[in-house]
């Protein structure tokens, strides 16, 4: 931001004094809110005082109107930013109330290790059966044909399975 020169901040002087009652006006029929309106004027003026150097226009009120425009436009876009990122950050929420706790992700990753444990130290009959079963979610049909034995026997594979996979879950790491 450069310092404006004094004729600049006299032009800018004689600008405000001379149209910014007329800005407020027109922005007041624009927004609908006296306070809004009162915002805008202030941002327009500011807008040019900030600009750096300074022209005085042949015509005022549409080089103000078309500044206020402009900043009407940013606002706009700024507040439907906002509004996005509010939206976002409610749904963020949203999803963080129903994320586990780390104390129940511990507790599942803890019992996941007894399981993968369990799994390893099975006869490998009932591990295949209990994989095809909860993994892939093959029927005992299934399973019973893929292993070429009966669905007895398969029930018989994850029922130990799973007496199994209980006990290790019972043992600490």
């Amino acid at each position: 931001m450069k310092p404006s020169s004094s004729t600049d901040t006299d032009s800018l002087d004689t600008l405000y004094k001379g149209y910014h009652g007329w800005l407020l006006v027109w922005l007041r029929r624009r927004l609908g809110c006296p306070h809004n309106a009162a915002d805008m004027a202030q941002e327009t003026f500011i807008r040019l005082l900030t600009a750096g150097a300074y022209v005085t226009p042949r015509e005022p009120r549409a080089f103000l109107a078309t500044v206020a425009r402009r900043l009407m436009v940013d606002r706009g876009r700024r507040q439907k930013l906002e509004q996005a990122y509010r939206e976002a950050l409610a749904q963020h929420v949203e999803y963080l109330e129903q994320a586990p706790s780390p104390e129940q992700i511990l507790a599942a990753v803890q019992a996941l290790e007894h399981i993968a444990r369990a799994l390893e130290s099975m006869v490998p009959r009932a591990r295949q059966a209990f994989v095809l079963r909860h993994l892939e979610g093959q029927s005992h049909a299934q399973i019973a044909e893929q292993l070429n034995v009966s669905t007895k026997t398969v029930q018989n594979y994850l029922v130990q399975a799973l007496l199994h996979c209980h006990a290790a879950t019972e043992e600490p790491l």
